[in-house]
């Protein structure tokens, strides 16, 4: 058993991230930690892994204290695989820690192999880890820390980067790992992580703040403010259900579930939103080639207002990202602003991981960096990157700080107020609320419905798809680089097939609804 007793935690000059906070892990357990960002929950995942040792406290898993054993008694999976991919080739990363056992050749291969499988990428394993995407980064990490064999294991928002159905694959393994008595403690931000939990515990300033069944949760309103879940459909559903005596399980019961779904209103999700726009984005016949991999084929989109763009892990949706932000000339085609070739600066990107972009001392620093090089005089960006930071809810304290100092969720804040501050002419957002708490992610649904109701383009590529219909005009689906299909935001909504026709895993919501209009119809 893992046990954290009374156990506080500050960084070097720095307030307490984790204060007298007390936690058990079972094996074959499972435990969801909640809270917002910054409330302690990587800090104590680092913790129950050894990777820090507590300022005050014990930490003990299975009756040992010393923290240099248990790297590898609990295994770890970081918010990014690039922190803890070390081997250029996937099957090297993935015997890495095998062979640093000092396991036979025959076992670290038989390892190799089920860990591969157990992830779902078994066709990786002779490809190079720089030239994947972010999700099957994520994928191949998971699948390395596996391949040890741990007896717990602790899962950073694995799924921020997955699409659903790897996500979905995530949990089966979680699940087969769980049955075979391995515990594991999971840091999420989803209500639908909670399916399958024994125990929820919330942090709230490096506190616990609440602890009990994943069911009770969703009966108590105070816990559901303190997450931010009041306003997301799948906790309403989830709630509905709680009080007519639903219960969660391992998967949800869409059938039950569905019944306490809200309808789309007239309102929502519709096309014709974005129309006041001065201009769009255009791609127009794109095509992008790595070598012999064609990451973009004769890609064609048009974005007025908020336009998604979907696909799985690898279908080239960071590749359109680039191209669409001027950073990445095609190889074919053009894209164009208006009436007007797209040129580097005039399009804000947020990359896919912070850590790409941030570069600056100090968070003001990065924000104001931006109008500055624009030519604004220094009074001015301060004052442009102040607002923004108001906008993504970035506390004043945090700007002194350097944004490698700050939690995963606050730095995509500060990324994406760092982008805001310089006002460009359009946006595009790669993964824009993965690690962001609910109440982070709403700020920026607000700020987003603020620049496309005063004419900016917005394009958002995301794997939750289900934060952004309710607002979006347009949605493109990706599958291998080509268009698979183009629908308006309020059919997407409510139209699995599609998200099936581009091999996508359609979100929870769409499920749901889909369930709900067909009882309704019939």
């Amino acid at each position: 058993m893992v046990e954290v007793q009374d156990v506080s935690f500050a960084y070097a000059a720095g307030a307490n991230a984790l204060n007298g906070v007390s936690l058990t892990l079972r094996p074959g357990e499972r435990v969801v930690l909640l809270g917002r960002n910054g409330s302690g929950k990587s800090t104590l995942g680092r913790l129950l892994n050894g990777g820090l040792a507590p300022s005050s406290g014990s930490v003990s898993v299975d009756g040992e204290t010393s923290s240099r054993q248990f790297a590898r008694l609990v295994g770890y999976v970081r918010q990014d695989p690039r922190n803890q991919i070390v081997s250029p080739l996937v099957s090297d990363e993935v015997a890495f820690g095998p062979r640093n056992l000092g396991l036979s050749r025959e076992e670290v291969l038989e390892r190799v192999t089920w860990a591969l499988e157990q992830c779902g990428i078994a066709g990786l394993s002779e490809r190079l880890t720089a030239e994947l995407s972010g999700g099957q980064q994520q994928l191949v990490a998971m699948a390395g820390v596996l391949a040890m064999r741990p007896r717990y294991l602790v899962l950073d928002e694995v799924g921020s980067h997955l699409d659903e159905r790897s996500r979905e694959r995530v949990r089966a393994v979680v699940r087969s790992l769980t049955a075979d008595g391995v515990g594991v403690a999971e840091i999420a931000h989803s209500p639908q992580d909670l399916f399958g939990a024994d125990r929820a515990v919330v942090l709230e300033a490096g506190r616990i703040a609440w602890e009990g069944a994943p069911t009770d949760l969703f009966g108590s309103e105070r816990v559901l403010s303190e997450l931010g879940w009041r306003d997301d459909v799948v906790a309403g559903a989830l709630c509905g259900a709680v009080r007519a005596g639903y219960r969660l399980g391992p998967r949800p019961d869409e059938e039950a579930l569905s019944q306490h779904m809200p309808q789309i209103d007239e309102g929502q999700a519709g096309p014709g939103r974005g129309a006041c726009a001065a201009s769009s984005l255009v791609a127009a016949d794109v095509r992008v080639e790595y070598g012999e991999v064609c990451a973009l084929g004769d890609v064609d989109l048009a974005a007025t207002g908020l336009t998604l763009v979907l696909g799985a892990s690898g279908s080239g949706k960071t590749t359109l990202a680039h191209v669409l932000a001027g950073v990445l000339a095609p190889d074919a085609g053009h894209v164009g602003l208006g009436a007007r070739p797209v040129r580097a600066g005039q399009v804000g990107l947020v990359f896919q991981r912070p850590e790409d972009q941030l570069f600056c001392d100090t968070v003001l620093d990065e924000l104001a960096y931006g109008p500055l090089a624009a030519g604004a005089v220094a009074r001015d960006a301060e004052d442009a990157a102040r607002e923004a930071a108001g906008l993504l809810g970035l506390p004043g304290e945090l700007l002194s700080r350097s944004p490698f100092e700050l939690s995963g969720g606050q730095m995509r804040r500060a990324a994406l107020a760092a982008v805001v501050a310089a006002r460009p002419a359009a946006y595009v957002f790669d993964e824009p609320t993965a690690g962001l708490d609910a109440p982070s992610r709403r700020q920026l649904q607000d700020l987003v419905r603020t620049l496309v109701a005063s004419g900016t383009p917005v394009v958002a590529i995301t794997h939750d798809a289900q934060d952004w219909l309710a607002d979006a005009d347009d949605v493109f689906f990706l599958a291998s680089g080509h268009v698979v299909a183009h629908v308006d935001a309020r059919t997407a909504a409510c139209a699995p097939e599609v998200f099936e026709r581009a091999g996508l895993l359609p979100p929870l919501s769409v499920r749901l609804r889909a369930r709900a209009e067909g009882r309704s119809r019939a």
